[in-house]
């Protein structure tokens, strides 16, 4: 059943595009200014608490009508149900549109957008220069595909829509307004992030490195260990990053663009591509453990 429903889903966001907004889940900055208001005893104003709090209640209505769904109509409303949620927390954003918006704005020269865009795929200030920006874009893409698509899929298949549901409302946590005024909270909900991408993570390193150039990846996640590995903020980023990069051999396709003066924006697409040949590579190991029973 969970394949069948992710691979619906997959399909069915193409179609869905245009929707992408209702995925923002503005409800849960509102939730979490009101939770905020009230008085708790001083136990549970720490920054742990404050995520138990602020998760239960979504994730306990979840985890109820999971359950009520479960024999409704012959499981019909179960798979309707955790269509709906795995939808709903996919992405935000289809990073496929993001990438192709990059590469439209890049040919356009229209620096504004391209600015916008590389801050929000790399999730920091981008590099005014090429080919460090696009090269940064290439990198932020094979990290947000597992934070847009692989980490999902992994906590549906092992927890249905609860997991789906925990784990974006989880990555919401630190976009809060009120993680900006708490730095507790703020630090609490980037260390869940990192206990919930710990083995999606190495999961979808290990499908970009069967997507891609396998020894060349496998020379990256060594040299992520060996030598850089100061240079991330967490082992999720760097392993995705550093494996993903070699097995679309990155440092290869950067000499071969300046040996030819092209422009740098096919970079991102190049990583996009590797993102979709290991998502096919994700879904045919699914399908293994589906029909031997795993799932």
């Amino acid at each position: 059943m969970s394949l069948m429903v992710i691979v619906f889903c997959l399909i069915a966001e193409r179609f869905l595009l245009e929707h992408q907004h209702l995925r923002q889940m503005h409800w849960l900055d509102r939730y979490s200014l009101w939770l905020s208001q009230q008085k708790y005893v001083a136990w549970m104003n720490q920054g742990i608490m404050q995520i138990l709090i602020l998760l239960l209640p979504p994730l306990l209505v979840a985890g109820i009508l999971q359950q009520l769904f479960s024999d409704g109509l012959f499981g019909l409303l179960s798979v309707i149900f955790a269509g709906l949620v795995l939808l709903y927390t996919l992405g935000p954003e289809d990073l496929d549109s993001r990438i192709e918006a990059y590469t439209q704005s890049t040919e356009e020269d229209d620096d504004e957008s391209i600015k916008s865009i590389a801050r929000e795929i790399i999730e920091d200030e981008p590099p005014t220069s090429e080919p460090a920006r696009s090269q940064a874009v290439a990198e932020g893409t094979l990290f947000q595909a597992n934070r847009r698509i692989f980490a999902v899929l992994f906590w549906f298949l092992l927890l249905g829509p609860l997991g789906a549901l925990l784990y974006r409302l989880a990555t919401r946590l630190p976009l809060l307004e009120r993680a900006n005024k708490d730095l507790d909270f703020h630090l609490s909900a980037g260390q869940l992030i990192i206990i919930l991408d710990w083995l999606p993570a190495r999961i979808t390193a290990l499908c970009y490195a069967i997507a891609g150039s396998f020894e060349d990846a496998l020379y990256g996640w060594r040299s992520f260990q060996d030598r850089r590995f100061d240079d991330f903020n967490d082992s999720n980023s760097g392993i995705l990053i550093c494996t993903g990069a070699g097995a679309m051999r990155l440092t290869t396709l950067l000499d071969e663009t300046e040996e030819s003066a092209h422009d740098y924006c096919h970079l991102p697409q190049a990583a996009m591509a590797l993102v979709w040949r290991s998502l096919v590579v994700f879904l045919i190991i699914v399908a293994i453990l589906t029909f031997t029973g795993v799932f």
